[in-house]
């Protein structure tokens, strides 16, 4: 067996197929690595409630686990939610976002620590919507006044139609751009976060807190807001439906998502003497 002692996986395109379910193989291979002493951690764009399903079917649904949500906003324990650490935005960056994103006529939607998820425009969009839909959170419309100056923000979103988005970015202010750590996570998706709140991140923070080094770290990913994992691991997968610049930046390219990838690439370089 390898010196891997956590297992830091994206969901999207990577653990899951692409009608969002668990493979028996995933399961099997999961669960084996976890009754092996090793950490096995959802990282995700998604609240902790998006992926309590995932956790119950891997046994991850206890005490002794964590997930990394938000992107790397926060990582937290599977079974109470309570953080163990937070990167987050503050009620100053939604009041500037905010207004820029209407002056720009793109959606945006804030999410809470508290996986909630409201908009400032009684127009409703689409993909706020969709996005509920997938993440299990409770959308609502939230006037500007009404929302509190302590208020703490995993992060901020543009969630509308693609080519709004492609309208909006060439017009952002740069100071912004530096400001945030910003991604273009889905083509329906642009989102903002503190520089601080990326999976790479977030994987080596939660690994010092289980005495982990970085060194011991397995990432797997598929798509930008992957990179960082697959920079900053120990030993980086990239799916085979993963976009070029994670294949490049990989150690490993595996079988796509639909296929068993993951666990064929964690039975080759975790179990395999």
């Amino acid at each position: 067996m390898s010196k891997i002692k956590m297992i830091a996986t994206d969901i999207d395109g990577t653990l899951v197929d692409d009608a969002k379910n668990l493979s028996p193989k995933t399961i099997e291979v999961l669960k084996k690595a976890r009754a092996n002493g090793i950490y096995v951690v959802l990282c995700t764009g998604r609240p902790l409630s998006g992926v309590a399903n995932l956790l119950t079917q891997l046994g991850l649904d206890n005490d002794d686990n964590f997930v990394i949500t938000h992107n790397g906003a926060q990582a937290v324990n599977a079974k109470s939610g309570k953080a163990i650490f937070k990167h987050l935005l503050d009620f100053s960056d939604f009041k500037r976002l905010d207004a820029i994103s209407k002056e720009l006529k793109v959606n945006m939607q804030t999410i809470t620590t508290d996986s909630q998820l409201f908009v400032t425009s009684p127009d409703i969009n689409y993909y706020s919507v969709l996005d509920t839909f997938y993440t299990h959170m409770q959308l609502r419309y939230r006037p500007v006044t009404e929302v509190p100056k302590d208020i703490e923000i995993a992060k901020i979103m543009w969630a509308d139609y693609p080519e709004n988005i492609d309208n909006a970015l060439p017009n952002l202010p740069k100071d912004l751009l530096d400001k945030f750590d910003c991604i273009r996570s889905e083509k329906w998706f642009f989102e903002f976060m503190k520089p601080l709140a990326t999976k790479g991140n977030a994987a080596i923070e939660l690994g010092k807190h289980l005495g982990i080094d970085a060194s011991e770290i397995l990432t797997a990913g598929d798509q930008n807001n992957d990179l960082s994992m697959i920079e900053k691991g120990g030993f980086s997968i990239a799916m085979g439906n993963a976009i070029d610049t994670i294949k490049e930046k990989a150690d490993y390219v595996t079988d796509t998502n639909n296929n068993d990838g993951l666990a064929k690439a964690i039975e080759k370089f975790v179990f395999e003497d």
